[in-house]
Parts: C-alpha cells; structure tokens; sequence
C-alpha cells in the first residue's frame, strides 16, 4: 500500500513538474518518490519480474534453468534487497547516459536551427564558452572576399533586476544574419548607444515591452537605463540579452570575443571559405575553425567527459553490488545445505548445481539491471523535459541504445561473476 501510494504520488508530482508548471525542483521531488517507491514496491515486483525474466531458462537450460528461477522466487524481500544496489547504481548511470545523450541531440539541434554561420571561429577547447579571441578579428575576416557576414560575440554580465544575467555584446545588425533568433519584434538594427534586445522570456519576466526601459547595474558600479528595442525567441546561442560594443565599451573588464560566425559568399565552397579563414585567423592566435558540424561536436564534447566519470561510477557501483550478490547468495547455499545434497542425490551433477547458482545469480542481477535501466531513463526522461520546460532553450530527449545496452550487459556480467564464488 505504502509503495503503491508513493507510486502515484511520483506520476502526480512529476506530471506537474514536467507539463503543467514546469519546474526542476518539482520534478526531483517526482524522481525521489519515483526511486523511494521502486525501493519499497521491489519485493512486490521482484516476483513477476523474475519469473518473466527466468521463463527462458526452463526451455533453454531445463531442469537447472527451471531450479534456479524458483530459488530466486522463493523470498521476494531478499531477491528486492540483493538487487537494490546494482539497481540504484544502474539507475544513475542510465539518467546521466539518456541526459547526456539528450544534452548532446540538444546541441546538434541547437547548431542546425539557431546558428546560421558556414564556419564557427572559437578558442581552442573552450567553444562558444570559452574567451580570448581578439574583437578585431571579425572585421578582419569580413574584409576576406569570400566571406559575406562575420560576427563576433563578446560576454559581458549585469545585474537586471536584482538578478546576474550574462550579456551578448555584439553588432546586432549583422546578428539576425548569423544565427537565427526566432521571431523578432522591433528591430536590432538600431539598438545604438542606449538600446537593447532580450529574449521573450525575460521580457515577460521582467515585464518590459518595446520601447520599455530597462536598468541594468554593471560591474564596474555604475547603472544605465536602457530602451527595449528588440524582443527576440531564442536565446541558445544569442543569450539572453543583448548589447552594443559602444554601450559596453564604459564597462568592459576584458576586451574580448568568444565566437565568431561567419558565412560564405554564394559559390564559395566550405573548403575554399575555410581556407581564407584559417589564413586570417593565424593572425590572431591561431583558433579552431569549425564547420557546423566539428562546432556541434566540439560542444559537446564536454559531455563525454561527464559520462566517462559516470562510468568509473558505474563500475564502482557493480563492485558493491557484485560484493552484495555473492554474499548473500554463499549465505542462501548454507542454508540450503540438506536440498543440495538431495538434489546431488537424486541425479543432479556437480556442473548441474554449480550452474544452477550461478543462473540465479544471474536472475537477481537481471532484476536489479532492469529496474534500473526503466528508473533510469524515466528520470532522464523528467529531467529532460523539466530543463525543457523550464528555460527558454528548447532540449531534446534522446535515448541512446547501444550505451544502455552495454550497461545492461554489464549488469548481467555482473550478476554471472557473483556466482562463480557461490557455486564453487
């Protein structure tokens, strides 16, 4: 009753934290109570699980199959229990791996829609986040013959509203034609010395409109009141909140841009426009000069160093969970001392019995791993969709098979290498 309770009250919080007020901290609450009732429902669910996953055995491996799926029936609490860690620590590898890879479907999706540039200039190994690529050197390319469009992006931050917000200092005429910002209401041609644009979302937030004012508090100490010019709908690339150099210039700390985008001429080839990039630029440190594609990956590429920490979790997780298995299996082989040596007695041989341990073991890791694996990318599911929700950057839910795949391998490898010592 308790987990069945708590079952339905994850689906109600979830559901609101997702679809009805998007909210993260109320989709965490929905994922905790989610993880609580799995816990407290798995005795429950261990027994129709087990007998859906062992159902093979019986026409695979016989008698032996038949023996070792009910002795993992025979005490649901302890079969829940045994599995609980590997299931937790499968759980969390599969949430990070679906929102990794949902992080990285978010970034290629974010290039292709919002970044209209053939080639991306960026500091080497920093990306679009990165600093350090001189203001000048988008002017220097936009002098190149192949080239049509070069815009740079500086970062600058400001206080709005009692709250710290990034800001794009860019020219904001040459914007639109970089990187494409959704609708757009006013104009950012003439956002000029005391003009600036920001996303719908923070215009909504802060309930400000064209031709509003807006104060912003700069680092430096002082305060300027700006005039909305411009109100745009996406903010991935753009940011939040855009200035220009000569309204940031009283301000800057750091004479900078991140990235430049810049867009070829009709009939210029990505080889040949590249070229002319690349001689440009060594002019000026020498940074990456990405197609659309190299840029997208690049991003990403922080993700995989994410999920690589996650995976040294993983395998410390199924260390615990291997270590939990074979001990409770070695204490299920005491105690079954006597139905063993009936079972030696009536026929069965020693390859027969060690093989029925080790194939229970392996159901009881079978459990842990799917449960973990459908906790799992339902949690990435939810935080996905929460993050998507919740921000003005559209995320893209991605699930990732071979990943997953190989974490359910591991779990059932797992499971097989726990009862080597058991059987013997």
């Amino acid at each position: 009753v308790l987990g069945t309770a708590l079952g339905l009250a994850a689906v109600a919080v979830t559901l609101v934290g997702v679809l009805l007020s998007p909210s993260i901290l109320l989709a965490g609450l929905g994922a905790v109570l989610a993880l609580v009732s799995f816990v407290v429902l798995g005795p429950v669910a261990s027994t129709s699980a087990v007998r859906a996953l062992g159902s093979p055995l019986d026409r695979l491996r016989g008698v032996t199959g038949a023996l070792a799926r009910r002795n993992a029936l025979r005490s649901p609490k302890r079969t829940a229990a045994t599995a609980g860690a590997l299931m937790i620590g499968v759980a969390v590898v599969s949430l990070f791996t679906v929102f990794g890879a949902s992080l990285k479907a978010t970034m290629n999706q974010t290039v292709d829609r919002s970044f209209a540039g053939d080639v991306a200039v960026s500091t080497p190994s920093f990306g679009a986040g990165g600093s350090g690529l001189s203001p000048r050197l988008a002017p220097a390319l936009a002098k190149q013959p192949e080239v049509a469009t070069s815009v740079g992006l500086g970062k600058g931050v400001a206080d709005v509203d009692g709250k710290g917000r990034a800001l794009t200092v860019t020219d904001p005429a040459s914007l639109a034609r970089a990187f494409d910002l959704g609708t757009v209401q006013g104009s950012l041609d003439d956002l000029g010395r005391n003009g600036i644009a920001l996303t719908r979302s923070e215009a909504d937030d802060q309930h400000l409109e064209v031709g509003d004012t807006a104060r912003l508090a700069f680092t430096d100490g002082k305060q300027e009141a700006f005039t909305v010019r411009a109100v745009y709908g996406r903010s991935e690339l753009a940011g939040d909140y855009v200035i220009t150099r000569e309204a940031w210039a009283p301000h800057r700390t750091q004479d900078s841009d991140t990235l430049v985008s810049v867009t070829f001429k009709d009939g210029v080839s990505t080889a040949e426009g590249t070229a002319a990039v690349e001689k440009v630029a060594k002019a000026y440190g020498n940074p990456d000069v990405q197609t659309r594609d190299e840029y997208a990956q690049s991003s990403a590429g922080g993700i995989d160093m994410m999920l690589t920490l996650v995976y040294a979790l993983l395998a410390l997780a199924v260390l615990i969970a291997l270590l939990g298995i074979a001990n409770t299996l070695t204490l299920a082989v005491h105690e079954r001392t006597r139905e063993l040596g009936l079972l030696r007695a009536v026929g069965q041989t020693r390859a027969q019995l060690r093989a029925m341990v080790r194939w229970e073991s392996v159901l009881v890791a079978a459990f842990g791993t799917a449960g973990g694996l459908v906790l799992g990318g339902f949690l990435g599911w939810v935080l996905v969709k929460a993050s998507d929700g919740a921000s003005d950057s559209a995320f893209a839910f991605a699930l990732p098979p071979l990943q997953l795949a190989i974490v359910a391998l591991v779990g059932l490898a797992a499971g097989a290498l726990a009862g080597l010592r058991p059987a013997r």
